[in-house]
């Protein structure tokens, strides 16, 4: 006990729904001193505790406390020599007069300026902190130089809901808490983030994990939980080695995939993947046992995503570095090499069917690099690209002029559908780094890229698309390409309905055996989805999306080549008595 009879002044403050005062207060008690006593201070509408060893004859007005006009509450740990120091170098300034009402001086400054009163005190008086302010719902802890018995603050996480929890005796933390850290001098926490005194964070090389609502009851913490208080390392081990292979079977797999999907409409479904998949990134493994448990979600997340679609996020890297990261949402199957080719200033030719999404996915691209777009739908004459001076004597800008002056994405749509002298605008400005347009010459922004989209190889017309002109070799010598077809996966997410895709599908799969003109294109499916959401008739879908400019002729054999579809499927039924008057 000789460490509490020093100090006199062990603390805890948590802030949680697990554990009560009275939780606190009696373990306080059993570690208390004769001539010394325990002070609480609890705000159970928001789950607040604090309390304290002090001297038997510790005045009730002092550390815990609790301001009731501010609703600042704060509980410390100081070395009682440096007070006087500290209450006279601010007295004036907070007007304190009692020399040993340090507690009162603290809240002053708190309110002062959130984290000024570690920075402020750093220089006059060691001491640790936590402290509670009602009206902002926030829980502030810090350190400032000292670490001895006086200053050495502590901070973990409760045993079953993993709930913060801060003292300044590691002892008494740990019958409470498990993957407890000391605390850095000279650093403060708010919610679960760590800085330094001027307010600059703090990468912590093994934080623990951050509790939410969603991950509070997370497999991981249970089983932390249950492991740390098994103080028998041949327990322990045994514990794991029996866990890891009941996790390595099918069983706890199967019994989790069979419930989710069988008992969960489907956009719960995707909300429980969509949060096993945010704790699986973030979560930092550590034990053997969280290796397995991590490569048992992963294996589940996979498994599930074949069949329930899930919005994905994708890592960006520059020269193997992580700099950023996608939102979640659905993307294309080609969006990830179109999204690295583009990072590496490749410019890019997307080559496929009308419809297919190549516009959404280039501009998914450009928000994910953080690029402004800038579209042109095809170069007619080089004046779309190069600009002109009016009658007036103005210049008047053009995208690609914008794009390559100020840096983004440019995007020429149809570049097969261009004038090829114009591509020569293009393919001088990629090879000389600058451009001479009407009004000025100027070297291309760093930050300029060019992605663009064709329907057919480059080589002229074909029979679907019998405008199409063909590109010189300079040009397709320039631009890397990159074949951007139908993706199912991705019509599957954005439109979930078991008869459109399967008749639609069996449809596009048709045209292309009897290589009958017609497009069944992306946004095709979506127009079909769209009008069956909102009850619109079959034989209006059908007529108005489908098979608009097809004759009766191309449409009979297109119907009798059409496999794999169920022959309840209600559009297959209704295209078979369509009688097309042409």
């Amino acid at each position: 006990m000789e460490e509490y009879e020093k100090s006199g002044k062990v603390f805890i403050a948590y802030r949680g729904q697990e554990l009560k005062e009275r939780d606190i207060v009696l373990k306080l008690q059993d570690i208390c001193p004769t001539g010394y006593t325990v002070k609480s201070l609890a705000r159970e509408e928001y789950g607040v505790v604090m309390a304290k060893i002090v001297v038997s004859n510790y005045y009730s007005d002092r550390d815990p406390y609790i301001n009731s006009q501010s609703k600042i509450a704060s509980v410390s740990g100081y070395n009682q020599d440096e007070i006087y120091k500290a209450i006279r170098k601010y007295s004036n300034i907070y007007s304190i007069d009692d020399s040993d009402r340090y507690h009162i001086l603290i809240n002053k400054i708190y309110k002062d300026q959130r984290s000024k009163v570690f920075k402020e005190l750093s220089g006059t008086m060691d001491f640790c902190s936590v402290i509670w302010d009602e009206k902002k719902q926030e829980l502030l802890a810090g350190v400032t130089d000292g670490q001895g018995i006086y200053t050495k603050l502590y901070y973990g996480l409760t045993n079953n809901n993993g709930e913060l929890m801060f003292s300044n005796s590691k002892d008494v933390l740990e019958y409470f808490c498990y993957d407890i850290k000391q605390m850095d001098a000279n650093t403060y926490m708010i919610n679960s983030e760590i800085f330094n005194l001027d307010g600059e964070k703090i990468e912590v090389s093994s934080p623990f994990i951050k509790k939410t609502k969603e991950n509070t009851d997370c497999l991981f913490d249970s089983l932390n939980a249950l492991l740390v208080t098994i103080t028998k390392e041949a327990v322990r081990d045994k514990i794991e080695a029996n866990l890891e292979e009941y996790l390595d079977s099918e069983d706890p797999k199967k019994r989790l995939m069979d419930y989710i999907l069988k008992e969960l409409d489907t956009t719960t479904q995707r909300e429980i993947l969509s949060i096993i998949k945010k704790v699986i990134e973030e979560y930092k493994v550590e034990s053997n046992i969280e290796q397995t448990l991590r490569a048992l979600f992963d294996k589940i997340l996979a498994d599930y995503t074949q069949t329930i679609n899930v919005p994905l996020s994708y890592n960006i890297y520059i020269n193997n570095s992580q700099v950023g990261k996608t939102t979640g949402a659905f993307y294309h199957e080609k969006y990830e090499q179109i999204l690295r080719q583009t990072q590496l200033d490749e410019p890019i030719m997307l080559i496929g069917p009308a419809g297919s999404g190549k516009n959404v996915a280039i501009s998914q691209v450009a928000d994910s690099l953080g690029l402004h777009m800038y579209y042109t739908n095809n170069a007619s004459n080089e004046f779309k690209l190069t600009g002109f001076i009016d009658a007036g004597g103005h210049y008047q800008e053009t995208e690609f002029y914008r794009a390559f002056k100020n840096g983004g994405l440019f995007f020429l749509d149809e570049i097969d559908n261009s004038d090829p002298s114009a591509l020569i605008v293009i393919n001088s400005a990629l090879a000389n780094g600058y451009m001479a347009f009407p009004h000025e010459t100027i070297e291309r922004h760093k930050d300029f890229r060019i992605v663009t989209a064709a329907n057919t190889w480059g080589k002229g017309a074909d029979l679907q698309y019998v405008g199409r002109n063909a590109l010189d070799a300079a040009t397709l010598d320039r631009f890397d390409n990159i074949f951007f077809d139908y993706d199912r996966k991705l019509e599957e997410c954005l439109y979930p309905n078991e008869d459109v895709l399967s008749f639609m599908w069996s449809f596009r799969d048709a045209v292309l055996k009897t290589r009958v003109p017609h497009i069944v294109s992306t946004r095709g499916v979506g127009k079909v989805y769209k009008k069956e959401l909102n009850g619109i008739p079959v034989a209006d879908i059908l007529t108005s999306n489908v098979v608009k400019n097809l004759g009766q002729d191309d449409l009979n054999t297109i119907i009798g080549n059409m496999k794999d579809i169920k022959r309840d499927n209600k559009y297959f039924e209704e295209i078979k008595r369509l009688q097309l008057r042409r």
